[in-house]
């Protein structure tokens, strides 16, 4: 569901401050475009590909792949049988999780150490 080495690699780049940082700004980005599509539906085609590397840049693996499914059906029939509501509520799920699990995936992993690696 989440990608937390996508998460700790971003981290290292940027460093643990910035990280925060961008982490905010791109939950609230997300969630401002998901509740945009109410009021603008005509705009998911151009929204679905923002939102998909969104997704993928936090290791929202779950979300990525419903955004990209959704661009897909939406490109072969023109609209979006599973609709908003699922990108939503994927959303609203892994972040609930994102944030719960967050403070401690960042203590365990110290900076450029990257995941713990099974035996």
């Amino acid at each position: 569901m989440i990608d937390w080495k996508q998460v700790t690699d971003l981290r290292d780049k940027v460093g643990p401050d910035r990280l925060v940082v961008i982490l905010d700004m791109a939950l609230l980005d997300i969630e401002m475009r998901l509740r945009g599509l109410d009021a603008r539906p005509q705009d998911l085609a151009r929204e679905l590909p923002i939102l998909r590397r969104a997704a993928a840049e936090m290791g929202f693996s779950n979300c990525t792949a419903l955004c990209r499914k959704a661009e897909e059906q939406l490109a072969r029939q023109g609209h979006l049988d599973l609709g908003t509501a699922a990108l939503k509520a994927s959303f609203g799920h892994t972040r609930q999780i994102f944030l719960r699990d967050l403070p401690q995936v960042m203590a365990k992993m110290p900076s450029g150490s990257g995941p713990p690696r099974p035996p």
